[in-house]
């Protein structure tokens, strides 16, 4: 059993943009190689997620920077599908589109909405954050909470419902939308700094995220025109893409993504793919005997369909050759010949008759 779980780069990159910004940080202090941090469907393991925000509590020197980063940490600054996310007429069909279509960024976080009489609790679980605990909760508590106030402002809000408007007009004009309450996982929170921000009780060191607030906002709309919706965003090669997410269930798939994303920090060996499995070397050789595999056959295989992938988005095959880690040009085309039996050019000439 391989059990890990993956997070995309376009999920996490608005927390990246926003402390590059807010604390002046290069990517490459953080540890994020260049062409995977330009790699918006790269699929990362989530144990990486973890080194990152290490990285960035250890080089701000504040384990709360969610909080100076929150205009970035908004579901609509996930630029991929034109935000199909947030591209909804009310609340409502935001909440469901969040809820169910974050599988597709996030195979180790769990989103749902749980009622409770007249209170929705949106809920996020994470079993995968190790000691940065606190810092994902905030993360997803500021996201969900910017979900709200993007739908309660004076801007979008255009309801008729008399309810949903006096809900808001009971608060002040002048501040930002505050949910009921907030529940955080994790103990290392500024409690005074986190009630500060979302104006409302927080409880911290519970067993999951919790956002609540009254079922009725629901129903607030929002200015995207039905048409809109209708639009089709996505070609089939970039839907392909989003809904590649491995089941914890499929080791060979998991192992494939591990190889992909090893290969962005230069040729993939047996130590460093073992090592982001949480294994041996010797353990990942004796599991990919038990799957009928050699490390040189995945290899082979992963880095030859990454190349496919390229090839049909028009990379030449020498940036190809950089990408995916080759020392020089002429070893990739010789690694692609020996799997396809053609050299790249003769593989796209023969997509073209």
């Amino acid at each position: 059993m391989i059990d890990i779980t993956f997070c995309r780069m376009a999920y996490i990159k608005p927390l990246l943009k926003g402390v590059m910004q807010v604390y002046r940080l290069d990517i490459a202090q953080i540890g994020i190689p260049r062409a995977l941090y330009a790699d918006d469907m790269a699929l990362i393991p989530h144990s990486e997620i973890n080194r990152w925000l290490r990285n960035i509590v250890t080089l701000t020197g504040d384990r709360h920077f969610p909080f100076h980063i929150a205009d970035f940490l908004d579901v609509a600054n996930i630029d991929v599908c034109a935000n199909w996310l947030t591209a909804a007429p009310d609340l409502s069909i935001t909440f469901r589109r969040i809820n169910y279509g974050m599988s597709c960024f996030h195979s180790s976080g769990h989103y749902v909405g749980r009622q409770s009489g007249n209170i929705l609790k949106w809920c996020y679980h994470n079993a995968f954050t190790d000691d940065v605990s606190d810092v994902d909760a905030l993360r997803v508590a500021i996201m969900f909470t910017q979900v709200l106030r993007h739908f309660s402002s004076s801007n979008s809000e255009t309801t008729s419902n008399k309810t949903s408007r006096a809900l808001l007009q009971q608060r002040d004009g002048s501040l930002p939308y505050s949910p009921l309450m907030v529940r955080l996982a994790g103990t290392s929170i500024d409690m005074k700094e986190a009630e500060a921000w979302f104006g409302c009780q927080v409880i911290t060191g519970c067993e999951q995220t919790e956002v609540w607030f009254d079922t009725k906002l629901l129903l607030l709309e929002h200015t995207a025109s039905v048409e809109k919706n209708r639009e089709a965003v996505l070609s089939l090669n970039e839907l392909d893409e989003l809904v590649n997410m491995p089941q914890r269930d499929d080791p060979t798939k998991a192992l494939y993504e591990v190889v992909n994303y090893a290969r962005y920090y230069g040729m993939p060996t047996v130590e460093q793919v073992a090592n982001l499995l949480a294994l041996s070397p010797q353990q990942l050789q004796r599991r990919l005997q038990k799957l009928g595999f050699s490390f040189t056959s995945i290899l082979a295989y992963v880095l030859n369909n990454i190349a496919v992938r390229y090839l049909l988005k028009g990379y030449a095959p020498n940036d190809i050759a950089q990408l995916l880690g080759y020392t020089h040009p002429q070893s990739f085309i010789k690694a692609f010949k020996r799997v396809r039996g053609c050299t790249p050019n003769e593989y796209l000439r023969h997509l073209n008759l």
